[in-house]
């Protein structure tokens, strides 16, 4: 007999769900496999934030934090723009100024000239910043940690209250601001209210609607743009706003995972969250070595994870590298490039989901093939009656791999494994186990060439039990 299980929806909260998968990407019939990391540039020692965005002019900066400067990265090397210490960076963009906040006085750091400074006109104290619209929004100063600072109209150093439209505006309800994110509207998340910002111009300014009441952002480090769309992981779990409302993404999906493998502390403190630029892909990073990548398809409302030893992730450009920087990089000449010299790793404005890895560079995950695992929590193929798996043949186009077959008594047993040999030419994994409950765990070793996996064709048998 043959019976198809097609792999579902990576569902890990709920108890009846079946199927666990690690270092793949959802798609709508399976899986494909994620690549591993890829490093575009040197190390940085203690890497705490970063971002890429492009100037008026087209050239594109790779900029970074470490506790102790602001950094560019151009040409192979990194320099340091300014020195100031700082716990983690946050960055947008005004004009051909990127606005960078690190917990005291922001910094700007203009595209155009490569250079950095304190930020003029006296902005407060900040910890999170963002455009919205023609002003730039500060928040996270300690002394005011309910207020948001809006800059004067069009001009990212006017922080006077007052003058050409500049505010501060504390909010009496929904604790700390703990993000922003920018736009035609702004967003404003505190740790219980999230709130609309919406520009009405003079005398007015500027109008608060709340759109979320008691659930609100938890962690800093959480909140992701995408459009109009807001991602965030609250109390509750993993959230996105369309900016009318508040919707649960992570739900009886991993939400109740998620909270039991980190501890509160390390998720207010070190998670991270980028959008893939190339994909409708959330991706939020819990760093370790390894640490682990929790990514979510909005479009296909999907979940999956990845294994990657990082420290944290951010999205945005690569900077343009010249032949003089080629050098740099490779200093055994040409011929040790491993890269052909039109490669986008030597392109700036390639957009891309970056990775801080481990070791202090920086990369997308680019390289080969990682190690895929998809597992089939045990069930039973006959209801009540045990069976003899003869065979198990993947639903994909991989060539390599191995499968082992769980086969218990009962669903609450230990595991009892038997592990089969190669994929063979006819596509089919030779293997014997006999069971009630069978599960199955289909693994790919890193650098398989392959490019999706739908299900398994499980080969078996009606059989009397021992």
């Amino acid at each position: 007999m043959l019976k198809t299980i097609s792999f579902g929806e990576f569902l890990p909260d709920r108890a009846e769900s079946v199927f666990r998968v690690q270092n793949v990407w959802p798609t709508p019939e399976g899986y494909r496999p994620a690549k591993s990391y890829s490093a575009i540039t040197t190390a940085l020692t203690g890497w705490c934030g970063g971002a890429a965005f492009i100037g008026s002019d087209g050239t594109a900066s790779l900029i970074s934090g470490n506790p102790v400067g602001l950094y560019r990265y151009s040409s192979g090397a990194w320099s340091e723009l300014i020195a100031t210490p700082a716990d983690r960076w946050r960055f947008d963009q005004f004009g051909d100024r990127v606005i960078a906040v690190n917990g005291s006085a922001p910094v700007g750091y203009d595209l155009t000239a490569g250079t950095a400074a304190t930020l003029s006109g006296s902005p407060p104290v900040s910890s999170l910043v963002a455009t919205v619209r023609q002003q730039v929004f500060l928040a996270g100063d300690p002394a005011a940690n309910n207020t948001v600072a809006i800059s004067g109209y069009n001009d990212s150093e006017g922080w006077t209250a007052g003058d050409n439209q500049c505010l501060y505006v504390p909010f009496p309800s929904g604790g700390k601001i703990t993000g922003l994110a920018g736009g035609e509207t702004g967003i404003i998340l505190q740790e219980r209210s999230i709130k609309r910002a919406t520009y009405a111009g003079p005398p007015v300014i500027w109008q608060f609607d709340e759109i979320s009441r008691d659930i609100g952002c938890m962690a800093p480090g959480s909140v992701a743009q995408a459009g109009q769309l807001v991602f965030f992981l609250s109390e509750q779990g993993f959230k996105v706003t369309d900016r009318n409302g508040v919707s649960a993404i992570g739900a009886e999906k991993v939400d109740r995972t998620f909270f039991g493998t980190y501890s509160r502390s390390d998720i207010v403190n070190k998670i991270s969250a980028a959008v893939d630029p190339q994909t409708t892909t959330v991706i939020w990073a819990m760093p370790g070595n390894p640490g682990r990548l929790w990514a979510y398809n909005w479009t296909l409302e999907r979940w999956s994870t990845i294994e990657a030893r990082q420290v944290g992730v951010f999205s945005g450009f690569t900077s343009n590298v010249s032949l003089e920087g080629v050098d740099t990089m490779f200093p055994g000449g040409i011929d040790t490039v491993p890269y052909s010299l039109d490669d986008p790793v030597f392109a700036g404005g390639n957009p891309l989901f970056l990775v801080a890895h481990w070791n202090g560079t920086v990369g997308p995950l680019a390289g080969e093939n990682s190690a895929a695992r998809l597992s089939i929590n045990p069930i039973e193929l006959e209801r009540g009656g045990w069976v003899r798996i003869r065979g198990v043949r993947p639903v994909g186009d991989a060539i390599t791999g191995t499968v082992t077959v769980d086969a218990r008594a009962r669903a609450g047993d230990a595991r009892s494994d038997t592990v089969s040999g190669a994929i063979r030419r006819s596509g089919r994994l030779a293997i014997r186990a006999a069971g009630r409950h069978i599960g199955v765990d289909y693994s790919i070793p890193a650098g398989a060439e392959w490019t999706y996996a739908h299900a398994l064709d499980l080969e078996y048998e009606p059989s009397g039990a021992r």
